[in-house]
C-alpha cells in the first residue's frame, strides 16, 4: 500500500507537477494546499510506513493553520499515536487539524473540537433562510478553551463545510 494524495505519486515524491496535475491545479480541481501537503506527507511516508498507508483526500490552508482531510481510519490512527501526530505537526511547521473526509456534519464538528465532548449540536434557522449551528460544550471544558482556538474552529468550519457556528457553554 502506498500513500494516496490528490496529486500523482511521482509528483508528490519529486515536488514537480506533471501536465495532468498542473492542469488540475490551474482548473481549481485541486489547490496549492493539496499539492504542498501531498509533497510533505510523501516525504514523511518514505520514512514512516504508517504514513505510507494513508489517504490524503484534500488539504486547506487557513491563515496559519493546516487542515488535512484524511480517510476515517487514518484519523483514528493519528489520534491514537502521539508520536505520529507530532511527526506530522512538526513537518508542516504549523498547527495541523486532522479531519475525517467523509464524515457527516456532526462528526466533522466533533473532529474539530477533539478531544472536547460536544454536549449538543443544534441548527438555528434565521428569518432570511440562513442557518447557524449552535454547539454547546460543558462549562468546565469551555472555560479552558483558548478564545483564539474557538475563532479558528469557526473559520475552519466555514471554509471546509460552510457551517456558521455559535459556540456556548452549558452553564
Amino acid at each position: 500500500m502506498v500513500l494516496k494524495t490528490p496529486i500523482c505519486t511521482f509528483d508528490a515524491k519529486t515536488g514537480i507537477l506533471c501536465n495532468l496535475c498542473e492542469n488540475k491545479l490551474e482548473s481549481g480541481e485541486i489547490t496549492q494546499a493539496d499539492v504542498d501537503s501531498s509533497i510533505i506527507l510523501s516525504k514523511l511516508a518514505q520514512k514512516d510506513p504508517l504514513i505510507n498507508k494513508m489517504t490524503l483526500v484534500s488539504a486547506i490552508e487557513i491563515e496559519k493553520e493546516q487542515v488535512l482531510l484524511l480517510k476515517n481510519s487514518d484519523v483514528r490512527l493519528i489520534r491514537s499515536n502521539d508520536k505520529l501526530s507530532k511527526i506530522i505537526n512538526n513537518a508542516f511547521g504549523k498547527s495541523v487539524w486532522i479531519i475525517e473526509s467523509d464524515s457527516n456534519d456532526r462528526r466533522f464538528l466533533e473532529n474539530l473540537f477533539h478531544p472536547i465532548h460536544l454536549e449538543s449540536v443544534n441548527f438555528v434557522w434565521l428569518p432570511d433562510d440562513s442557518k447557524l449551528t449552535r454547539i454547546v460544550i460543558e462549562k468546565s471544558a469551555f472555560a479552558k478553551i483558548d478564545k483564539n482556538k474557538l475563532e479558528t474552529i469557526k473559520k475552519i468550519s466555514m471554509a471546509v463545510r460552510k457551517i456558521d457556528l455559535i459556540i456556548e457553554s452549558d452553564g
